[in-house]
């Protein structure tokens, strides 16, 4: 009976094959992850070191130094969210159009909080010394904020992977004000980004640190130290946060990443192989673990579209593809220009200051 109210897709076709669609949501998906647990790690680690500042030199200059690099950090993560959640909609507009109905005045007040966050983002970057000892709360406000919106996106994708509920939670709750799944699933997917993004604020900082050796060679060294020590906790603490999140899936799915699928089980052992090796090279190597780390992500999100696919397989219904290769192959440049743009932006940002300067 429930299969008869999960709502169908709109009668228009792909402007592309499934394959290439789910591969680019992918792809994307990790240009935005890397940098949306920059942010969210950031925002987290330059907090702590505001109030820690109050008392030690060391920690304000590294607030200072370190959020220049917010203002730019939120704008990628913005950029690059949009077209992830393009692709899912166009894929599976039926089930986010219904799941963000639901949450309708949670899912809008997003746009909000993602405005306020921004501003105090700026705010925190651009008048760092005018704001005192007031600093550490207008992080730590911006800070919970930023970890708001990722809760409200989190229970809505655990939503839209269950359309079964679609129909219940039309009649228990007034539409559009359902809070979202507050259930074990929820809380381990949390804590399971959560602290993928301390590892990666932290590992950013240590990156980060590199371009400030020239002027203060002391800092720089004691803030790689201090930015590694934050990736190896958060990327170590993963190891009890993940099987938690494993077990908390649907019995079927846990079976597929425990050796009943192939494919599922290889994946989810490399990825833990490249974290153990992006912990290992840490302090030695951080461009190797930053390789192992991206590579950790790329595959945890495979992963994530893999198990989307297998909850809603039951429910999904493919459309007709009519290929629209012209604007297909516009989007493909664009997406290439911007990639290069972006890179071009990183390696100006995070070049040591010397260099910087004699460019200028």
């Amino acid at each position: 009976m429930t299969s008869n109210v999960i709502p169908g897709p709109v009668p228009i076709p792909l402007p592309a094959p499934l394959w290439l669609i789910e591969l680019l949501q992918v792809f994307t998906f990790v240009l935005h992850l890397v940098f949306m647990n920059l942010l969210v790690g950031g925002t987290v680690l330059l907090t702590v070191c505001s109030y820690l500042g109050r008392s030690e030199a060391r920690y304000r200059d590294l607030t200072r130094r370190a959020s220049r690099v917010l203002p730019p950090i939120m704008a990628f993560t913005i950029t690059l969210g949009v077209a992830p959640l393009l692709f899912l909609q166009l894929v599976y507009g039926q089930y986010f159009y219904t799941s963000s109905i639901l949450m309708a005045w949670l899912w809008l007040a997003v746009i909000l909080l993602v405005m306020l966050a921004y501003y105090g983002i700026y705010w925190f970057s651009m008048q760092h010394e005018e704001l005192g000892p007031r600093r550490f709360w207008v992080m730590l406000v911006t800070t919970i904020l930023i970890l708001h919106v990722m809760k409200t996106f989190t229970q809505n994708m655990v939503l839209l992977e269950r359309p079964q509920d679609f129909y219940p939670r039309f009649f228990t709750t007034t539409v559009g004000n359902f809070l979202g799944p507050h259930d074990m699933l929820v809380f381990a997917r949390l804590s399971h980004f959560f602290l993928a993004a301390l590892a990666l604020g932290g590992l950013g900082l240590a990156i980060l640190s590199r371009s400030w050796r020239a002027d203060s060679p002391d800092l720089a060294d004691w803030a790689r130290r201090y930015g590694t020590r934050w990736f190896q906790i958060g990327t170590g603490l993963q190891f009890i946060v993940g099987p938690w999140f494993l077990f908390s899936q649907n019995p079927n799915m846990r079976r597929a990443f425990l050796g009943g699928d192939r494919l599922d089980t290889s994946l989810l052992a490399i990825a833990i192989i490249l974290a153990i090796l992006a912990m290992a090279a840490a302090r030695k190597s951080p461009a190797v673990s930053v390789f192992a780390i991206v590579g950790t992500i790329s595959l945890m999100a495979v992963i994530r579209h893999l198990l989307r696919l297998a909850y809603l397989d039951p429910h999904f219904e493919a459309l007709p593809v009519q290929g629209q290769w012209v604007v297909f192959a516009i989007f493909v440049v664009l997406l290439l220009a911007g990639l290069a743009t972006i890179g071009w932006m990183l390696y100006r940002l995070f070049r040591p200051a010397p260099a910087r300067t004699a460019s200028v």
